[in-house]
């Protein structure tokens, strides 16, 4: 009997060995990726998202989660009977029957680098290990939310302002879903023409055949793969320049009341932007304000960055929602973590992963509501804690994505949208 149990044991062992095998094939792991990639969109009227990320850890309390005795600033009622915001936030205050708070956000991270990527990318750095080129929730949404009939080239996902960390990062889903930098608001889009010369369209096709025929003769001699990223780099550039949408770029094209309104300053500028990409259906428009690691002048800091913040974001949200874009974009703002709720001897607030306040707006949010609390003094969350990935989830929730799909990661390993048991925050929508 034990020998027959050795043998069975032994057949068992050589049969899982043979399908673990298999199942680590290439053309395996490509038949289980594309398997799983079949269905990963639900039909949404959503096309775009505003993601406008507060880096450095923006203090929930002296902006979307005052509290008595902990905020350093006076408070304003908002548009929802209630519900305060920080004074900081006067004009974006007006707007909150457009918008619905999570201000039981949390996390684990405290060190800057672990939380952003969290942030961008639904997975903390130790699950992420066997994934050193994990891509950024950007360019997911750009990969899934490209249109199959749009220009190839154009930027589908577009940054402003920060770019350090996972911002921007195509990963493994490659430079055509990397992000699109915005440097200069004024001038974004260089050396779209010649310095000299008059080149018109046909002039133009003449050179790109020219340039055809000379690597197709080079390519007869010396085969190399440089050649063919180097042809895609050229049909990029020219297509870019060919595009009829380049236009979107040129803030000066808006009436001057609507620049005012936003404000002639680095963030009203990258808002108004953000505002045309979205008009223009760009699937994931980032912007980025650095500032708020404030371990000193604390009250000042936030004020400097806030007199700029809070009429742009207003009017961002008055202009989507007056348009009807609001309905066919996402806004959110949050931050990689809160601050402490307790201000320092410099006027300080160090990290603080435990509870901070998510901002979400338009893309089938239900607006005027408020989603889970924290504590009396803005410490823990004391109802409904959530994470950065649900926050993540529930963009692609927005979109329509399928939360529980895989990407086609490397190899052909099926790599989770987000992390399994991350759902989206339903109540958003309800």
């Amino acid at each position: 009997m034990c020998a027959d149990f050795r043998l069975k044991r032994a057949d068992f062992l050589r049969s899982a060995g043979a399908v673990l095998g298999a199942m680590f094939t290439p053309g395996f792991t490509r038949m289980a990726a594309e398997e799983e990639y079949d269905n990963p969109i639900i039909a949404s009227p959503v096309k775009s998202v505003i993601f406008i990320m507060m880096s450095g850890g923006m203090s929930h309390v002296d902006t979307f989660d005052p509290k008595p005795g902990q905020t350093s600033f006076s408070t304003v009622q908002t548009a929802l009977p209630g519900v305060h915001f920080a004074d900081t936030l006067r004009s974006t205050a007006r707007e909150m029957k457009r918008a619905a708070l999570v201000r039981s956000t949390w996390s684990e991270d405290g060190d800057h680098g672990m939380a952003q990527f969290l942030v961008q990318t639904a997975y903390r750095q130790p699950q992420a290990a066997g994934f050193p080129d994990i891509p950024s929730m950007g360019a997911v949404i750009s990969h899934l939310k490209r249109k199959k009939d749009e220009s190839a080239y154009f930027p589908s996902h577009v940054t402003m302002g920060d770019r350090g960390g996972m911002i921007g990062r195509g990963g493994f889903l490659g430079a055509r879903n990397s992000g699109f930098q915005i440097s200069n608001l004024d001038n974004p889009v260089n050396y779209m023409k010649p310095i000299w010369g008059n080149f018109g369209a046909e002039r133009l096709v003449r050179r790109g055949q020219m340039l055809d025929l000379l690597n197709d003769q080079f390519r007869k001699r010396y085969a190399t793969s440089r050649l063919d990223l180097w042809q895609t780099m050229s049909e990029a550039a020219l297509e870019f320049v060919s595009s009829t949408r380049v236009s979107v770029f040129d803030i000066k094209q808006e009436k001057p009341e609507v620049r005012a309104r936003f404000g002639e300053n680095w963030f009203g500028k990258a808002c108004l932007m953000a505002k045309r990409l979205a008009a223009a259906e760009v699937p994931f428009i980032q912007i980025t304000r650095g500032g708020f690691d404030t371990h000193d002048n604390n009250k000042g800091r936030i004020t400097d960055i806030m007199k700029d913040a809070d009429p742009a974001i207003a009017a961002l949200l008055g202009e989507l929602g007056s348009s009807g874009l609001l309905q066919q974009t996402l806004v959110v703002i949050t931050s990689e973590f809160g601050r402490t709720p307790n201000v320092g001897g410099r006027d300080g607030r160090d990290h603080w992963p435990q509870v901070w306040t998510s901002y979400f707006a338009g893309g089938g949010v239900k607006g005027g509501q408020v989603i889970g609390r924290s504590d009396p003094i803005g410490g823990f969350p004391a109802e409904r804690p959530v994470t950065p990935p649900e926050i993540i989830g529930t963009i692609f929730h927005s979109l329509g994505f399928n939360t529980e799909s895989h990407l086609p990661g490397p190899a052909g390993r099926p790599f989770p949208l987000i992390d399994s048991g991350m759902k989206p925050v339903m109540e958003l929508f309800s």
